[in-house]
């Protein structure tokens, strides 16, 4: 997809462009940083090992982040804005490899949904989501409509134009 509003050239089945990259203990400090996260599971190897698992677990709107960035990577702001999201974790993802890609499952006219899904170094899908898409000019002429909506209720002018 490109940066254009139009949704009609999507069809169900297109794939997503694959995004590759490798999250580090670094990214955690600053994710942590970032979202005012610190909880042990983040940084605290020994209590997690202890715990059974691997590693530290990465934070899961980490995760979310990336495969949000496959999403704008394919469909730009300026394209498409994001309408809905959901999402779900399926195992603990460890620092490391990950990839995160999907595909459009439905394109309707002013609409288009997709399946998203994150992978771990191997090859495990450890989060899943969904995400619908909007055209970006819908959603601003969505904004412009409440925008008049809101100064003509703080005129007092009533939807008939009468006061």
């Amino acid at each position: 997809m490109t940066e254009a509003n139009d949704f009609a050239g999507i069809a169900p089945g297109a794939a997503l462009p694959e995004l590759a990259l490798a999250i580090t203990r670094a990214d955690l400090v600053r994710f942590a940083g970032a979202a005012d996260d610190y909880m042990p599971q983040h940084w605290d190897q020994p209590m997690m090992i202890a715990a059974g698992f691997a590693d530290v677990v990465v934070h899961g709107w980490l995760c979310c982040a990336h495969m949000c960035r496959c999403v704008t990577d394919w469909a730009t702001p300026r394209g498409a804005i994001l309408a809905a999201y959901h999402v779900t974790y399926r195992q603990p993802l460890y620092p490391g490899p990950l990839t995160c890609g999907g595909e459009v499952v439905a394109a309707e006219a002013g609409e288009v949904t997709l399946e998203l899904w994150a992978r771990d170094g191997s090859g495990q899908t450890v989060t899943r989501a969904t995400a619908r898409l909007r055209p970006a000019d819908a959603a601003a002429e969505l904004r412009g409509r409440a925008r008049r909506n809101k100064s003509r209720n703080d005129a007092g002018i009533t939807g008939s134009g009468a006061r």
